[in-house]
């Protein structure tokens, strides 16, 4: 990251607003929140991340911190005699640190990508490229492939590209930037880059305190500019943590400083319009397993999904038998008594063996999509992995009369991405699909469903979770929008993970969302609420606990965790169904707005 004009700015207190969603350009700001900095001798060139440190780069040496302390664990400098003059951003996967290296500003330009352990930061293996012509200033892997940018300087800086490789380091394109981007690089170069977690592409300078937001078309050519965003931050190298989605590292030169930032909705701490308080059923659980009886629901009542029908509610849910199977059934009972549920189910078998929900079928969704035809989605679960990993898709079921279902075809309607650094890389669940009137008046079927990013061994990356946002004309083929809600790291009720998300639209067009929120004030799921305007966009509440709805209590069924809300309207009041400890082990309860 070569500079000729070096500005050290300190942005106290700063964010960094962008559009979270590359088609939502139109849309509502969000925001990055600076987290933390910390002075960092090393903070010269960049930063890499992975799950548990930061690396901070300079020109001939490199410095592994430790995450939450900031402490020194490893460092690497250059030999004398070694070809290593310049190190550039670089970007850690499976255990090796990659950092673009040139003899910048020596001629001819010598370029290579010089790659480490991570665990001893000890020099592993060198990549040199032939082409001399620009300078390396940062490699990225994105979408199975590497992408490096060489820059040029000055007057030819137009001239600066991106490249891909692929795994056996073949060129397959080439994107020039921008004049929009070029105008701000001037008279240096772009410095860093990194793909965002539904990803856009983040850019930086070497001097100002802003970053970049371009789109890589799918053809070679042209990237496309979506705008410019201000940061706490003054240019060189960015990286995106892929294992804590949303969470972006910066470095400020001048002052030495490595920044944590992020992503937030610039209204997320806005007051909410809607806040509702809940008053529990004093039955619960009104839906218990019925232990003994050897049916699919012995173990386990979780995951209600409830539907009107005349007088009467369908509450589907997911049951658990004595034998660690899950199926979904459906309970009814009229809206005057919640008390009392006549049950059905199984209403369809599980996939055969190796099937993507041959062991568990659970999260039901019903949802009538017309006046002949009902989808129930579901999430599988395969007997394989940990965690959410073990679920690796979301199936359907469709039914005539919404009661007698038929699984449809043998694979999930949405699946993981498996892209590292993607919201829903290695897992997904249900939430709610919900048809939404569009601005210009049109329908569209809106899928807010879990993802996962990743596992780990620290609790909160094991758990972690966020929602995200499936659009489809047909409730069958979806298209993926990324990430809408993250985590909260300032609220300790929902500093881990968000999941389960139920969505309503109201007759202003308006959405309310509530959610299945783990933190580490109890360790468990509770429930929270958010609004938004345009159903991208959330805000949370002004204050702590605004928008904390309902939390484990008592020395009963409820007492470690209360998760995966259904909402329906009663009235004038708003009933709520859910469950508690275990993942429903104790059962399913309710409530009624106050």
């Amino acid at each position: 990251m070569k500079t000729k004009n070096s500005c050290g700015l300190r942005l106290n207190n700063s964010f960094l607003t962008l559009f979270f969603l590359a088609s939502a350009c139109d849309a509502a700001e969000i925001s990055i929140q600076e987290l933390r900095r910390v002075q960092i001798p090393e903070a010269h060139q960049a930063v890499a991340v992975d799950s548990s440190s930061f690396y901070a780069i300079a020109n001939r040496s490199i410095a592994r911190y430790e995450k939450g302390t900031s402490k020194k664990i490893g460092e690497w400098t250059a030999p004398n005699g070694s070809n290593v003059l310049h190190l550039n951003s670089g970007t850690v996967l499976d255990g090796k640190l990659y950092c673009a290296n040139s003899n910048w500003p020596k001629s001819p330009l010598k370029n290579s990508v010089e790659i480490y352990s991570t665990d001893t930061l000890t020099h592993v293996a060198s990549r040199t490229f032939e082409i001399t012509d620009g300078a390396i200033n940062w490699i990225e892997r994105h979408q199975d492939a590497w992408w490096i940018v060489f820059a040029f300087y000055g007057d030819e800086v137009n001239q600066t590209f991106l490249a891909r490789y692929n795994n056996d380091w073949e060129e397959t394109g080439r994107w020039k930037f921008p004049e929009t981007v070029l105008k701000r690089f001037r008279p240096n170069s772009n410095s860093g880059g990194s793909f965002g977690p539904n990803g856009n592409l983040f850019v930086t300078g070497h001097d100002h305190a802003e970053l970049y937001v371009l789109k890589v078309p799918e053809q070679p050519g042209k990237l496309e500019y979506l705008m410019t965003v201000s940061a706490p931050i003054a240019g060189q190298g960015i990286a995106w943590d892929h294992s804590d989605v949303g969470t972006l590292y910066g470095i400020v030169r001048q002052s030495k400083e490595v920044v944590k930032m992020r992503l937030s909705n610039s209204e997320a701490y806005a007051e909410l319009k809607q806040p509702v308080e809940w008053i529990r059923n004093e039955n619960n659980p009104v839906l218990p397993p019925r232990k003994g009886e050897g049916t699919f629901d012995t173990t386990r009542c979780m995951n209600p999904w409830v539907v009107r029908s005349g007088d009467s509610y369908n509450l589907y849910y997911g049951g658990g038998n004595d034998h660690g199977r899950h199926t979904i059934g459906v309970a009814t009972a009229a809206v005057d008594d919640v008390t009392q549920w006549e049950r059905k189910g199984p209403l369809f078998k599980n996939g055969p063996a190796g099937s993507f929900d041959a062991v568990w079928c659970v999260l039901p969704h019903a949802v009538k999509m017309s006046d002949s035809h009902w989808h129930l989605y579901y999430t599988g679960n395969a007997g394989r992995g940990s965690g959410l990993s073990a679920f690796p898709g979301i199936g359907l079921a469709t039914s005539q009369n919404g009661l007698d279902w038929i699984r449809h075809g043998e694979t999930p309607v949405l699946a993981p991405s498996g892209e590292s650094g993607a919201p829903d890389a290695i897992g997904v669940a249900g939430g709610s699909v919900l048809k939404v009137t569009q601005p210009d008046g049109t329908q569209q079927w809106h899928f807010y469903y879990t993802g996962c990013p990743t596992t780990g061994v620290r609790h909160d990356l094991n758990q972690q979770k966020v929602i995200c946002l499936a659009v489809s004309d047909d409730g069958i083929n979806w298209e993926k929008k990324g990430a809408v809600m993250l985590r909260d790291p300032t609220r300790n009720y929902e500093d881990i993970a968000v999941a389960g998300p139920v969505v309503h639209q109201e007759k202003d067009g308006s959405f309310r969302m509530w959610y299945s929120a783990i933190g580490s004030r109890w360790g468990y799921y509770s429930i929270c609420y958010a609004e938004s305007t345009d159903g991208i966009h959330w805000r949370r509440g002004k204050n702590y606990g605004d928008n904390l709805q309902l939390a484990p209590t008592g020395k009963g069924w409820e007492k470690q965790m209360v998760e995966y809300p259904t909402i329906i309207r009663e009235g004038d009041k708003l009933r709520l169904f859910y469950c508690g400890d275990g993942y429903g082990r104790t059962g399913i309860g309710t409530a009624i707005s106050k």
